[in-house]
């Protein structure tokens, strides 16, 4: 399946043509060329990614339909269709508030790149990682300098989202005081035109999402409860919580 269908260089051409559109018609009279170049590629993707990360990602929403959408939403007033493609591969909550580390990968005309973790946590979710944090943060330490996790994420965090001064409540001169500025706590990793056209790439995003995996249990653990009430031994103790759901 992997080898069938990739994305090419008519891929991001197409991406680049759609965005200069003005009328959402436009669309129908190029659907053909948009099935073959964005549409099927994607699907292609996805399924090899759902079949190899779904018994291992309990709760995550792999998507069967609906795939490389380049419509804009209700606001339209930059043209009807956006600049880029991406998919996120979330988990519903429960609460109108808070939100749960996620995978996400991005295409457009010269960005692309595979992403996770939580991106905007909430401010309780924020106060419990802070903590975490401050009193234990060995997990993300020992995480972060993994050998396999470090191969593909080597910058560690994304710094995106980062206070310009410290947090409340925390020190300047605190040994991790750059996470705990930090408002989000995410990795990302560009890919070139070689690899997002090679026929491996589907497997290079497994094991890229398979890494972002392993962060993702310890946010999830980080967000759902206090160090020295909740305390943790290993990296291998955290495994992803179990949830119930059903596709859309």
């Amino acid at each position: 399946m992997k080898n069938q269908i990739r994305f090419s260089q008519a891929s991001l051409d197409f991406i680049v043509k759609a965005s200069r559109q003005k009328k959402k018609e436009w669309l129908d009279r190029n659907r053909e060329e948009y099935e073959a170049v964005l549409v099927a590629p994607m699907r292609n993707l996805m399924e090899f990614v759902t079949q190899e990360l779904k018994s291992e990602a309990p709760g995550y929403r792999f998507p069967t339909r609906q795939f490389a959408r380049i419509r804009r939403g209700a606001d339209q007033s930059q043209g009807p269709f956006r600049d880029w493609i991406g998919v996120s591969i979330s988990r519903d909550s429960g609460s109108r508030y808070d939100s749960l580390p996620n995978l996400y990968f991005h295409i457009s005309e010269d960005d692309f790149f595979s992403a996770g973790g939580l991106f905007m946590p909430s401010a309780d979710q924020t106060k419990h990682i802070r903590k975490w944090i401050d009193q234990d943060s060995s997990l993300f330490e020992e995480l972060l300098e993994d050998a396999e996790f470090k191969k593909i994420f080597k910058k560690g965090f994304g710094t995106e989202r980062v206070l310009k001064t410290k947090p409340r409540s925390y020190p300047l001169d605190h040994p991790r005081i750059e996470w705990l500025k930090l408002s989000g706590w995410y990795v990302w990793r560009p890919f070139s035109k070689k690899v997002l056209f090679s026929k491996n790439f589907p497997e290079v995003l497994v094991e890229d999402w398979r890494q972002v995996l392993r962060l993702n249990r310890i946010l999830d653990r980080y967000t759902q409860g206090w160090p020295k009430a909740n305390p943790i031994e290993t990296l291998e103790s955290i495994r992803p919580p179990l949830m119930e759901w059903e596709d859309d």
